[in-house]
C-alpha cells in the first residue's frame, strides 16, 4: 500500500491539538487566513466544457449501506505543500477530472475544505478510478469514475463502542483533576455543563469532593486510516458528583441526562454561564473598582481568559445584543415566566446573535471581554424576574419535565441495568480508571 504525503487546508488549531491520530501523523498547526484556506483547492478559472451536465452531476449508486473494506487502494495524506489538484495529478488525474469530481461530491464532501491530515483512498486504473473520503465519522464517501462520469455513493463503516470509567478526587478543581486523570476535555466540558444545573462550582466544590464519569468512544473497525484525522465521537453516559451535602447521579437517556427518579436533570437557568471561570465578585453592596464609591452590585462577576465562550443560561429570545452604556457589549435574553438574563462587558457576539433570535440553554452567545465601564476582563451576569433583580446564585428552580408511563418504566430498567457498573465505579480509588469494549469485563488501571 503506497503512502503519499501532501497538503491542503489546515483544521482549526484545537482539532490538531486534541486528535491523537493527527499527532501520530506529526502535523504542525498552520495559521491560514480564510482566503488561504479557500484558495488551497485550485480549479481552472473557466469551468471545463462538457457535452452535458451528466458529466459533472453525481449519480447516486445506492442508499446508505454498510461499507465493505477498502482494498487495492493507495492512501494519500493531505499535508502542507500541495493542493488537492496537485495531489490527484500524481495519480494521473487531470484538472478537468478533479473539477468534475468536486462537482459530483457537492453535498457530500467539500474538497477545498478538507483538513490537513485527511486521507484520500485512491484506486486509479486505465479507464476507471475510485476515490474514497471520510465525511462524518464512520461515514465513507466513494466516488467512481467510468466513461467520463463520476458517480457517488455513501456508506456507513462498522464501529465498536469502547467504555471508559474514571473516578476523580478533587484536590484543586474538577476540570484540572479530571484532565490529570486523562478524562478528555470534551467529556469534562459536557459534564460541567450538565452538573452546573445543580452545582455552583465557585462555592460548592472543595478538596476531597468526588467526581465520577462514564463515557463511550465510538471507533471504526475498518478503513481506520481514512478516519485517523477525525476526533472519535465521545459521549458521557453517567455522571456523579459528591460533596458533604449532595450526591448527584445523572444518567443519559435518549440524548438527555435524567436523575434517578426520571426527572430531567436541568435547571431553569444555569448557575454558571461559562466554563473554567472563577467567581470574582459577588452580588450585593460593594465599592465600585472604577467609580470609587459603594453601590449595589446587581449581579455576579466571573473572571476568565478573554475570548472565553459565554453561554445562554436558559432557553429564550434575544432581547438585545449591542452596546449598552456602561455594560459595554451586552446581551439580554428574555426567558419564560418573566425572567431575563444580562451578560455584560463582552468582547463580541456569536454569529446570528441579534434581537428576535431564539437560543437554547448552553448555546454560545458571545465572548468574554473588557468593554464598557470595566477595570479588567470578566463577565458581569445579572438575572431579573418581572423587572426585579435576583441573586443568580440563589436560583434553585429545576425543570418540571419528567419521564412518565412506558418511557419512565424503560428508564428505570435502564438505570437498574447499570447498577453493577455504578457500584464498581463507586469502589474505585480516586484517580483510578478502567477501559473496556462494551459487553466485556472492565480492568481497573
Amino acid at each position: 500500500m503506497a503512502m503519499l504525503v501532501v497538503a491542503c487546508a489546515e483544521p482549526q488549531p484545537e482539532e490538531v491539538a486534541e486528535s491523537p491520530a493527527e499527532q501520530q501523523l506529526q502535523l504542525q498547526p498552520l495559521e491560514l487566513e480564510r482566503d488561504d484556506a479557500a484558495a488551497a483547492f485550485e480549479l481552472p478559472v473557466t469551468p471545463p466544457v462538457t457535452s452535458g451536465t451528466k458529466k459533472i452531476r453525481p449519480v447516486e449508486l445506492a442508499a446508505t449501506t454498510i461499507a465493505d473494506p477498502l482494498t487495492d487502494v493507495s492512501f494519500a495524506v493531505l499535508k502542507r505543500g500541495q493542493t488537492v489538484t496537485g495531489l490527484l495529478s500524481k495519480y494521473g488525474f487531470k484538472a478537468r477530472d478533479v473539477y468534475q469530481l468536486a462537482e459530483a461530491l457537492d453535498g457530500y464532501v467539500n474538497l477545498d475544505k478538507l483538513q490537513a491530515g485527511a486521507a484520500i483512498a485512491i484506486n486509479k486504473q486505465k479507464d476507471t478510478a475510485q476515490i474514497s473520503l471520510a465525511a462524518e465519522y464512520a461515514e465513507r464517501i466513494d466516488a467512481y469514475y467510468e466513461d467520463g462520469v463520476w458517480s457517488v455513493s455513501k456508506h456507513q463503516v462498522p464501529t465498536r463502542i469502547e467504555v471508559s470509567e474514571h473516578a476523580v478526587q478533587i484536590n484543586h478543581s474538577l476540570y484540572g483533576n479530571a484532565a490529570e486523570a486523562d478524562v478528555p476535555g470534551d467529556v469534562i466540558n459536557s459534564a460541567l455543563l450538565a452538573l452546573s444545573h445543580f452545582i455552583d462550582f465557585q462555592r460548592q466544590v472543595y478538596q476531597g469532593n468526588r467526581f465520577e464519569v462514564v463515557f463511550e468512544r465510538t471507533l471504526v473497525t475498518q478503513d481506520e486510516l481514512l478516519f485517523a484525522h477525525q476526533q472519535t465521537p465521545l459521549q458521557p453516559t453517567y455522571l456523579r458528583f459528591k460533596n458533604d451535602e449532595d450526591d448527584f447521579r445523572l444518567y443519559r437517556y435518549e440524548q438527555s441526562f435524567y436523575l434517578e427518579d426520571g426527572r430531567l436533570a436541568e435547571s431553569f437557568l444555569l448557575k454558571t454561564p461559562l466554563n473554567g471561570a472563577r467567581l470574582s465578585s459577588h452580588y450585593g453592596q460593594r465599592k465600585h473598582p472604577v467609580l470609587g464609591y459603594t453601590r449595589m452590585h446587581k449581579g455576579i462577576d466571573f473572571g476568565a481568559p478573554e475570548g472565553t465562550p459565554i453561554m445562554a443560561a436558559g432557553n429564550g429570545t434575544i432581547k438585545r445584543a449591542d452596546w449598552y452604556g456602561s455594560y459595554g457589549n451586552a446581551v439580554v435574553i428574555a426567558h419564560a415566566d418573566g425572567y431575563e438574563t444580562l451578560y455584560a462587558h463582552l468582547q463580541g457576539f456569536a454569529n446570528d446573535i441579534e434581537p428576535g433570535q431564539r437560543v437554547k440553554q448552553g448555546e454560545v452567545i458571545g465572548y468574554l471581554g473588557n468593554t464598557g465601564l470595566s477595570q479588567a476582563r470578566h463577565l458581569h451576569y445579572e438575572v431579573y424576574r418581572h423587572g426585579k433583580i435576583v441573586n443568580p446564585l440563589n436560583l434553585k428552580k429545576l425543570s418540571t419535565e419528567r419521564l412518565s408511563g412506558e418511557q419512565l418504566a424503560q428508564f428505570i430498567e435502564h438505570v437498574a441495568s447499570l447498577e453493577e457498573r455504578t457500584l464498581r465505579l463507586a469502589d474505585l480509588a480516586g484517580g483510578a480508571s478502567s477501559t473496556y469494549a462494551e459487553g466485556l469485563t472492565a480492568e481497573v488501571q
